[in-house]
């Protein structure tokens, strides 16, 4: 009950907070945990949440744990906030990845 308290505590505190790049940042690094987290680096305007990744292993890391991603972000943030993800590499060139609700 403490737990689902707190979680409900911490959503509803993001909530209130408008969209900004550091929002979403601090929400990426909780969504993505400590190791992707430090792995990659985002940018966010205008609904598109740029994911750039420190490898390709660690962009095809995100690619899989896109849907997941989406709909934790989704809950920290609210529906329809982050609508487009972009997941690059340092390594390749770009891969666009849509979200189509």
């Amino acid at each position: 009950a403490y737990l689902r308290d707190v979680r409900q505590y911490r959503n509803l505190l993001l909530a209130e907070q408008p969209p900004t790049e550091g929002k979403v940042s601090f929400v990426w690094k909780l969504v993505a945990g400590p190791a992707v987290s430090r792995a990659s680096t985002v940018t966010f305007a205008d609904g598109t949440l740029a994911v750039r990744a420190k490898s390709d292993s660690w962009r095809h890391a995100v690619e899989r744990a896109r849907p997941m991603m989406f709909a934790r972000l989704a809950d920290f943030l609210g529906p329809g906030v982050v609508r487009v993800m972009t997941i690059t590499s340092d390594e390749t060139a770009r891969h666009t990845l849509h979200h189509r609700p």
